[in-house]
């Protein structure tokens, strides 16, 4: 958000002024003492991004004005005063209200008049911000405490200082519990385990305080108000949700992913932004199976039109990469290649017979495959008897003389074949192959196993398959 009064320059000239709000419209008149003749930038939060919204004109007494239509989205907005200098204000009920403050301190000289959303939201940042001052005075205290007389008393003081803050929050909840701060108090609670039962044996239930924390992660939230995404808390507790507190397989995350998506579904846009985070983030996961969750999220939202959102080259790129990817999941049997081996031969996958196979994907120009290729012969020359294991590598180049050469060099004395010369189509497409080199594994079958692994990672999940 940070930008040069130039760069600030040649966005007015490219965004619109702010339409004229008109009698029910949104009208925030600034006064920033310090600060004259310049624009400013006006942005909102939106999931775990800021986006521009407009600018404004501050002239040579500090003052400026945003407007904005009645149906300006709400939730928390952002005022970028100069670099790195900025504040935020709410868009709420309130329509028309003036916010008067500092240059070089916005948010500690911050007077808010006509907006009780503002005024609580700043009344609560004042008076957190003067309980973590005296909290973080206390922890230095503490590190440089020499008995433990003083360390007990100074940790009580800190304790006593959380509490503190933690009941003046649920007292604003109580007092005003629909206010717009009261949505963000709730956004950030955690849930609190008072006393963990126990079982018909005497001991504590080991698996009570998950469960609870899970039940009642969402408590006190209505997932239904779209607030929440122009919000700097929402995106970070949905991501931890689904990172952390749920169990880490495809099947659980997809089962709870529907879940909350269906608490969303009364408001569009909130249901609109669920499905997207989920779809992006386990469309881009890096751990591995967990493209499950992308390809049934798609086939759920996506193939049956519930994504209206979405269409066109995108819809129709996102409906490819799921049926590219739905064949090549854990667990699915991997789909053959016939192909030209270095005898002139041709050597099937399917015709491997191998407790496990590898195959392996990679290119004699290939950098990552210079590193990655000795150090799968490693693990090859090791395990291949022991393990009864084997190697289907399928070479990208299209130069049989120029893969020979390769082979040699890396003495690889595995299954060879050349991957343009095929009778199975192109295996591209296929295996989804983007770059080299690429790893799979296999078992006696030819189900997948695992999938996408460096070298260095093939030896451990060789061994832990194995040993299971």
């Amino acid at each position: 958000m940070t930008k040069t009064l130039s760069s600030l320059i040649m966005l007015l000239l490219m965004l619109p002024f702010s339409l004229i709000a008109g009698e029910d419209g949104y009208e925030v008149k600034f006064r920033i003492n310090g600060l004259k003749d310049t624009i400013c930038l006006v942005a909102n939060y939106y999931g775990n991004g800021t986006y521009i919204t407009d600018t404004i004109i501050i002239d040579g007494k500090g003052s400026g004005t945003f407007t904005a239509p009645a149906d300006q989205p709400k939730g928390v907005y952002i005022l970028v005063i100069a670099e790195n200098i900025y504040f935020d204000f709410v868009l709420n009920n309130d329509r028309k209200f003036t916010m008067e403050t500092e240059k070089d301190d916005p948010v500690g000289k911050m007077k808010v008049s006509g907006s009780l959303d503002n005024r609580e939201f700043y009344d609560y940042l004042h008076y957190t911000q003067k309980k973590f001052t005296a909290i973080q005075a206390l922890q230095e205290k503490l590190k440089s405490s020499e008995s433990s007389k003083d360390s007990l008393e100074l940790t009580k003081r800190i304790i006593a200082l959380n509490d503190e803050i933690i009941d003046h929050k649920l007292k604003l909840v109580e007092e005003r519990p629909f206010s717009f701060l009261a949505m963000l108090i709730n956004a950030m609670k955690e849930p609190v385990i008072k006393k963990i039962p126990k079982l018909e044996n005497g001991r504590e239930d080991s698996s009570f305080a998950y469960r609870y924390y899970k039940e009642h992660y969402w408590d006190d939230m209505d997932l239904s108000d779209n607030r929440l995404i122009r919000t700097p808390v929402f995106h970070n507790k949905l991501k931890k949700y689904f990172d952390q507190v749920v169990i880490q397989s495809p099947d659980s995350i997809f089962k709870e992913a529907v879940l909350l998506v269906e608490k969303a579904r009364p408001d569009p846009e909130m249901f609109k932004y669920i499905v997207w985070f989920l779809t992006y983030h386990y469309e881009n996961s890096e751990i591995m199976g967990f493209d499950e969750v992308f390809v049934k999220l798609v086939d759920t939202y996506y193939v049956t039109g519930e994504a209206v959102w979405v269409s066109g080259t995108v819809l129709e790129k996102m409906l490819k990469k799921a049926s590219r990817i739905r064949p090549l999941l854990l667990g699915e049997q991997a789909p053959n290649m016939i192909m030209q081996d270095t005898a002139n031969g041709l050597s099937s996958l399917y015709n491997v017979d191998a407790f496990i196979t590898i195959l392996l994907f990679w290119d004699p120009d290939c950098g990552h495959c210079e590193k990655e290729v000795p150090m799968l012969k490693e693990i090859y020359d090791r395990y291949s008897e022991k393990y009864d294991m084997e190697i289907f590598a399928v070479c990208s180049d299209t130069t049989m003389a120029k893969m020979k050469e390769y082979i040699r060099k890396k003495n690889m004395t595995w299954i060879n074949v050349n991957g343009p010369r095929s009778l199975t189509g192109n295996y591209h497409d296929t295996y989804d192959i983007q770059t080299t080199p690429v790893i799979y594994i296999l078992d006696r079958d030819k189900n997948i196993l695992a999938k996408r692994l460096k070298a260095h990672q093939v030896e451990q999940f060789i061994k832990n398959y194995v040993n299971k």
